[in-house]
């Protein structure tokens, strides 16, 4: 598909302004190519709910990481998301990986019904939206890096 770290470095050396402009152009071409699609689950939730896994996806979560994340997640995906509601409902879950796992197999079989140009595109919009803070951290780039084996 294409070369996964030279994508992040790449996206690492991005101002914010060209950051959020990439943000708002290729968000564009993702969510319409995901409400295109015919599948049993909602593909721009499963594209959030992947984004915020990457974040979590150490076990651990980080309010800052969530609140780094939020903005950006709202503007390329269109919707408000309730992070305060996730964090709650996070907390509760007994099995935080599990749940994270869960949001890369519902990320994979999206990608499943996508043409490869979508799925770069899905894949570098994760990466811009994880960066907010001008880093993919090892834990992120491991995570996201799955998609490119779909």
């Amino acid at each position: 598909m294409f070369e996964f770290q030279a994508l992040c470095n790449q996206v690492e050396a991005l101002t914010p302004a060209e950051r959020g402009a990439l943000i708002a152009e290729k968000s564009l071409a993702v969510v319409a190519g995901l409400h295109a699609l015919a599948l049993p689950v909602d593909p721009v939730e499963t594209l959030a709910s992947f984004i915020i896994g990457s974040v979590i996806s150490d076990g651990k979560i980080d309010e800052r990481d969530l609140i780094n994340i939020d903005p950006a997640l709202t503007e390329a995906l269109g919707q408000a998301c309730d992070l305060a509601g996730l964090e709650r409902s996070i907390k509760v879950s007994r099995d935080l990986r599990k749940e994270v796992s869960d949001f890369t197999t519902q990320m994979l079989s999206v990608l499943a019904a996508v043409d490869e140009q979508l799925g770069a595109d899905i894949v570098l919009l994760c990466l811009l939206v994880t960066s907010t803070d001008g880093k993919v951290s090892m834990r992120e780039k491991r995570y996201i890096r799955q998609l490119c084996k779909a």
